[in-house]
């Protein structure tokens, strides 16, 4: 297990620290060492800061708690564990075709099928990432972001996002990036819980109120927050604004590639998939409470790798065995039903608050089945368009509602293929490669970067730089508000990569494709 480093200073190392440097950064709950990074020294990172208490023991599955007050003196320039999850022994895009996409795993092969050696339950950390010459008076705008993985994998260390280059460029604001629970650890569905669950979104909730509570020593300024999240942390972005509606904290919010409305939750009501994976491990228990009692004594790794290794074998070998899923489930409470969703929209139950929505081209190329008999192939052509168009159309649902109440809503699709983060034709822009773009991490991509790629990235990342300094209005870049109501008004969207073009402006019908039955789009400018 990583334990919290704690290193005692004298006063006068630490005064001087923090005098030369701008290091050392007190909180209410510890006082943090960070330290410059190596390819940019004009961006100071903070690795490693708890926000919750530890989810272990009896704190397993169990909802997270505030840490207390604390004059704790913690080193934090060595990334925590990600939260206990599986390397899949699977092939996928991810693994054989995109580089930098994964948690740093340091040593293990990356079709394991083990548990991930750099995870652990003592995982509720967050990282943070400032202009060095950030101090407490600076009140620099917040980007609060939240990793996808499914709801199985994810973590601050992957290096695709990490956001140095970002804040390098810009000297102008602050980023932070969450851990939170994922697969079993999160989500158990236990019977003995009695319909509590959905552990991870309340990591999200008290990440945010320490963000919040202490971004003010870092040089962020605390109501000035935007919560950003990709695909599985997108629609987790977007199931906070209706939990916490009516005290969300943050100011604005922004989802790529995963929305609150069209997404497939864990139907596994009566717990039964919790208690396949007790019994094997000798928790037999007809009653449910003690049956949880006793999965809280399991070793991480052993309870991991045996969910992991059972969905792996059921791909891999036997494609009729009983299927397992630990994922997000219906509580009405962190997690409702679409039809709930657009009810809340229409009773004023969703934070008003202005919001990006983001899609890409070729959403559904990385996440369909992958030609594992003819890697050189590519995946079924059908399915990258079906799975596409399920992740539009949600947007597309997102989208009309938020102009239904009058929620400003901005919106942009990623279309570009480049070759560093594109390597094979048929991923496309595909989901998750407009990161690269954002955190400028396409840089540390093999291949060439071209002229296109630099102004791309730059053009992108200044969007978003608008957006979280007035949200209500960017105003430098001229990006329109989407305002679309029904099929035959699609809205504008600013298209990114398109043609080899930076940004155009195109009708959403353009972008919806079959959704609306029109393919060719309808530029209405370029930049």
């Amino acid at each position: 297990m990583f334990g919290r480093i704690v290193v005692v200073f004298s006063t006068v190392i630490v005064t001087c620290a923090a005098n030369d440097t701008n290091l050392t950064v007190g909180t209410r709950t510890g006082t943090f060492i960070g330290g410059l990074n190596d390819t940019y020294p004009d961006v100071r990172q903070f690795k490693y800061i708890p926000y919750a208490k530890p989810p272990v023991g009896s704190r397993r599955w169990t909802s997270p708690e505030h840490l207390a007050h604390s004059s704790e003196v913690i080193q934090s320039t060595v990334f925590g564990p990600a939260c206990a999850q599986y390397v899949s022994a699977i092939p996928t895009a991810w693994v054989l075709n995109i580089t930098g996409n994964l948690v740093v795993n340091y040593g293990e092969g990356l079709l394991a099928g083990e548990v991930v050696q750099n995870s652990a339950e003592d995982c509720l950390t967050l990282a943070i990432w400032t202009p060095a010459n950030a101090t407490p008076e600076s009140n620099l705008p917040v980007i609060h972001f939240l990793t996808g993985g499914g709801d199985v994998t994810g973590g601050v260390n992957i290096p695709t996002q990490l956001p140095a280059n970002w804040v390098h460029r810009s000297q102008s604001h602050i980023i932070v990036t969450t851990n939170y629970r994922v697969n079993i650890f999160s989500y158990p569905n236990a019977q003995g819980l009695n319909g509590s669950t959905n552990f991870a979104l309340q990591d999200q909730r008290v990440a945010i109120e320490w963000v919040a509570g202490n971004i003010a020593a870092f040089g962020g300024n605390p109501s000035k927050i935007t919560l950003w999240g990709q695909s599985a942390g997108s629609s987790a972005t977007d199931m906070y604004l209706f939990s916490f509606y009516d005290n969300p904290i943050v100011r604005a919010s922004i989802s790529s590639s995963g929305f609150a409305i069209g997404r497939s939750n864990n139907q596994d009501f009566s717990g039964t998939d919790l208690t396949f994976v007790a019994k094997p491990l000798g928790s037999d228990f007809e009653d449910a409470h003690l049956e949880l009692q006793c999965m809280r004594h399991f070793p991480m790794a052993r309870t991991e790798n045996f969910v992991g290794q059972y969905q792996d074998n059921s791909t891999l070998v036997n494609t009729s065995q009983l299927s397992i899923s630990f994922t997000r489930q219906v509580d009405s409470k962190y997690v409702f039903s679409d039809a709930d969703y657009a009810e809340r929209y229409l009773n004023g139950q969703i934070a008003q608050l202005p919001k990006i929505i983001v899609t890409t081209a070729r959403e559904g190329s990385p996440l369909v089945s992958y030609p594992i008999n003819d890697v050189s192939a590519e995946p079924s052509e059908d399915l990258v368009v079906s799975r596409t168009l399920s992740t539009v159309c949600a947007a597309y649902n997102t989208s009309i509602l938020q102009n239904e109440v009058s929620l400003t809503t901005y919106r942009y699709e990623w279309a570009g293929s480049f070759s560093n983060i594109t390597p094979v034709w048929w991923l496309g822009a595909y989901h998750y490669s407009d990161l690269c773009m954002l955190f400028g991490t396409y840089l540390i991509a093999p291949g060439e970067i071209s002229d296109l790629d630099v102004q791309t990235s730059e053009k992108l990342q200044d969007y978003f730089l608008d957006f979280i300094a007035d949200p209500s209005s960017p105003p430098s870049k001229g990006w329109p508000e989407y305002m679309a109501n029904d099929a035959t008004s699609g809205g504008t969207l600013a298209q990114f990569g398109a043609d080899g073009q930076v940004v155009q402006f195109v009708d959403g019908n353009s972008v919806e494709g079959t959704f609306f039955g029109k393919r060719k789009a309808k530029v209405v400018k370029s930049m």
